[in-house]
């Protein structure tokens, strides 16, 4: 029997999206207004009500226009799949499939710099992400590709920013925990951050968001212990460097 961490089990149960095959080609089908998906959303704005960080909808239609405007709008960032058809009134996507390794704690340590150096490039051009759990990310040879951002708007401050490193950094110790905790977590850390501190112009700020008193107990509480605390002692460090 395969065993599942909380995150993969999680990520399954809210799957919204079906897989076909034309002309020996795969697409996606994705439907935003399923119940699996709207439990998903649901979920995480029951969550997010008490701290207020981030503007997440719930609303399927809503969900859709900002993935559609991500996906055919953002140009420096992520690679993205070819979004072919969009219905507004079901709603519903059709995509192109990505076909790669979803990113995880033992991910390359290149591509562990580059989703930090993506993620800054994504921020730098004034998008904020809102769901960067590290199943949203395929890499092939081709690099690193976003497969999902329904979350993903143009309206970027240091908070937004702030929260989509923290959530990135979440899912990744949650995936890789009992290998974090007897290996080189901080070095992981180190390359992620690296990346997005060289194509992030305001990343300054937003490390100095993280050692808030804001984030500070949404770091303790969404980071598995004692990763949660070498993570807040590494930006601490990246602080004081820059600072």
């Amino acid at each position: 029997m395969l065993k599942q961490n909380p995150l993969e089990f999680l990520d399954t149960f809210v799957k919204q999206s079906r897989f076909f095959i034309v002309d020996n080609n795969m697409y996606v089908l994705k439907e935003y207004a399923s119940e699996i998906g709207l439990l998903k959303w649901y979920i995480i704005m029951v969550s997010n009500f008490a701290v207020g960080i981030y503007p997440f909808k719930l609303d399927p239609k809503e969900r859709l226009i900002r993935e559609v405007e991500f996906m055919r709008k953002s140009t420096k960032c992520f690679k993205k799949p070819e979004v072919l058809i969009v219905d507004y009134t079901k709603p519903k996507i059709v995509r192109s499939f990505v076909k790669g390794e979803v990113y995880s704690y033992d991910s390359p340590i290149n591509i562990h710099y580059e989703i930090g150096k993506c993620l800054g490039f994504c921020h730098e051009e004034g998008w904020v992400l809102g769901d960067t759990k590290i199943t949203n990310f395929v890499y092939n040879e081709k690099g690193l590709f976003i497969v999902d951002a329904e979350q993903a708007i143009r309206e970027y401050n240091e908070k937004y920013a702030a929260w989509d490193i923290l959530v990135l950094i979440s899912t990744l110790s949650m995936d890789g925990y009992l290998k974090a905790v007897k290996s080189d977590y901080s070095r992981i850390v180190d390359f992620i951050l690296r990346g997005y501190i060289d194509t992030h112009r305001e990343s300054a700020d937003v490390i100095k968001m993280l050692r808030s008193n804001e984030f500070k107990p949404l770091i303790l509480l969404l980071i598995p212990f004692p990763l949660n605390y070498i993570f807040y002692k590494k930006i601490g460090e990246y602080v004081e460097h820059i600072y």
